[in-house]
């Protein structure tokens, strides 16, 4: 059964109910009666990640009601700015890291000659400052 957002009617807490009869706020010795908001669970978390204002829930909660292909609209935006939020969130792991140790402190030093040919090479490795390991 899908979750759906209720609203007590006394004290205005907003409440998710899965059962069908459960249409009393007995949380907190209230006893109000409980509005059922049409908006499920997974919707009231997407608002609540855009703005945590009382109003601005209430306002999308009228919308739906009024008008529900604006208010599908605004959940789709809604939907695609969390998700790229979400997408900026992420780290993205761009430094060298020491194969051996996975430390992040690498330094670069020049080679002063090639094993191979015994001559002068402009070439450089990397060592790593913590294990001092050449890769």
């Amino acid at each position: 059964m899908k979750t759906v957002l209720k609203i007590c009617k006394k004290c205005g807490m907003r409440i998710g109910s899965c059962e069908p009869d459960g249409n009393i706020h007995t949380g907190g010795g209230c006893g109000g009666e409980l509005r059922d908001t049409g908006i499920s669970t997974e919707e009231f978390i997407v608002m609540l990640k855009v703005s945590n204002d009382d109003e601005f829930i209430d306002a999308m909660i009228e919308l739906k009601n009024k008008d529900i292909i604006e208010y599908n609209l605004k959940m789709s935006q809604f939907k695609a700015q969390t998700a790229q939020q979400n997408k900026d969130v992420q780290p993205v792991s761009n430094s060298v890291r020491c194969p051996r140790c996975g430390s992040t402190n690498i330094q670069i030093v020049p080679r002063k000659w090639s094993v191979l040919t015994g001559y002068m090479t402009n070439k450089t490795d990397r060592v790593c400052v913590n294990c001092k390991h050449k890769f």
